[in-house]
């Protein structure tokens, strides 16, 4: 059960009204304080500032709770540093504990923080109630020297993640007018068990699940809008078949076995029909099917080999990778007519397209000075952007359902890890240390109500 409700600290007003939702067994409980004069990040300006921000020891009631308090304080701190938006400062360097008197604003020693170069501040406590995790919350701003918003949450100790996440979300929302993306998943293929299986991961790269026990090869999966399923490729003797995979249950379902190729699956924004490659007359080509796999319609007829599909947020086009003009290269068709158009010029191979659930870029891979490299570009084939670079290649991006982040696959560091940055590049951060090959991320659609 999860419960939560806003009420103004002393001298403020109620920001929202009291809102109720079931939602797993979390019971979580808020008050803020209206903000007189909020600063809102522009997330899709030339510049993305970054605001000092500095998260202390929350205070603990009891022994039972300083392990879930000092990991509630990494995933925190984690988030903060994924998130891109602010700048990570070190509790120990402050002179003093600010909240030694407490935590209300007039027992908060702002000097303390203000010396320290904080403009934002996490403070806390955690304590058992009642056999469950209570975890209460604050935020304050140093400069005007008052909470933000305050929060407590209550669960099992198996709960902390959820709350640090919904807190994060919540902090990023205040300052970016839009929630965090840290209550999605990121499904992937890893070969950490010597065959490449379905995995799936929280957004932070935490919280890991391994989907599939194929012990074979297993490749590209894909989310269904409705964040229900996931599609993938496995391999069965020499075929690939493409399945769907529920979830809740993790029951799988045939969508293609047909003979020869069975490509990866590209829902639609609607989740009523899939785009996919098969190759049942010889070449492959750009089909439509169902939700169970039955063939709606045939998209290309065209001797050069068209693959990896990708739909944009209308549902009217879809960009997808074809070699007709030579070496593969980006076209982007009108599903309705059937006319394509090429997209990409610059580049001798450029694959993996990724439409923005913003519509506004298309993202890409694209081999530049023989390694591959994220691009984005926009629909109409104007302001090709490289966004990644240095060592090591840049595989197969994937937006976040906001549109604000790209995960990849990146062999920087040595072997292949998934790595997460923002939509201009900036803040890449490796958000996987697994062993073996880390590849072909996915994101899910938003999982949660934001």
């Amino acid at each position: 059960m999860v419960s939560q409700k806003r009420v103004s600290k002393r001298g403020g007003k109620v920001r929202r009204a009291l809102l109720a939702v079931l939602l797993g067994g979390l019971m979580e409980l808020a008050c803020s304080a209206q903000a007189e004069a909020q600063v809102v990040i522009d997330i899709f300006g030339p510049a993305i500032p970054r605001f000092p921000i500095c998260v202390f020891p929350f205070k603990t009631e009891g022994p039972d709770v300083s392990g879930a308090s000092q990991e509630a304080q990494r995933i925190l701190n984690q988030d903060l540093r994924i998130s891109g938006f602010f700048e990570l400062l070190d509790p120990s360097k402050a002179l003093a504990d600010p909240f030694r008197q407490g935590l209300e604003p007039r027992e908060v020693d702002f000097e303390v923080l203000k010396l320290l170069g904080a403009d934002i501040v996490v403070g806390g406590r955690m304590a058992m109630e009642g056999g469950n995790l209570r975890w209460e919350a604050r935020l304050y701003d140093q400069p005007q020297r008052r909470m933000l918003f305050g929060k407590v949450y209550k669960g099992g100790s198996q709960d902390v993640r959820i709350m640090v996440h919904r807190f994060v979300d919540e902090i990023v929302k205040y300052y970016t007018g839009a929630p965090g993306i840290f209550q999605t998943q990121i499904s992937f293929i890893s070969n950490r068990s010597g065959a490449k299986e379905l995995m799936l991961m929280d957004a932070d790269g935490e919280n890991l699940r391994q989907l599939t026990q194929d012990k074979n090869l297993v490749l590209s999966p894909r989310w269904s809008p409705d964040g229900r399923e996931v599609t993938f490729i496995s391999y069965t003797g020499a075929n690939a078949h493409l399945f769907a995979l529920q979830l809740d249950v993790l029951k799988r379902r045939v969508l293609s076995a047909r003979e020869n190729m069975n490509g990866p699956a590209a829902w639609s924004p609607d989740g009523s029909r899939i785009a996919t490659t098969l190759s049942i007359h010889g070449n492959p080509e750009l089909y439509l099917l169902d939700r169970s796999g039955n063939i709606l319609q045939r998209l290309t007829q065209h001797p050069g080999i068209d693959v990896s599909p990708s739909w944009s947020p209308d549902g009217r086009s879809l960009a997808f990778v074809s070699d007709r003009a030579g070496g593969p290269q980006i076209f982007v068709m009108d599903v309705a007519s059937g006319q394509a158009r090429r997209l990409t010029f610059e580049g001798k191979y450029n694959s993996e397209p990724a439409w923005s659930p913003r519509g506004d870029r298309i993202a890409f891979s694209s081999v530049v000075n023989g390694a591959y490299r994220i691009c984005t570009i926009r629909p109409d084939g104007r302001d090709l952007v490289q966004l990644s670079n240095g060592a090591g290649s840049d595989n197969s991006p994937t937006w976040s359902p906001d549109g604000r982040y790209i995960a990849f696959s990146s062999t920087r560091a040595g072997g292949s890890q998934i790595y997460i940055m923002l939509f201009n590049g900036q803040n890449p951060v490796q958000i996987t240390r697994i062993a073996g090959e880390q590849s072909l991320p996915a994101w899910s659609p938003w999982l949660q109500e934001h």
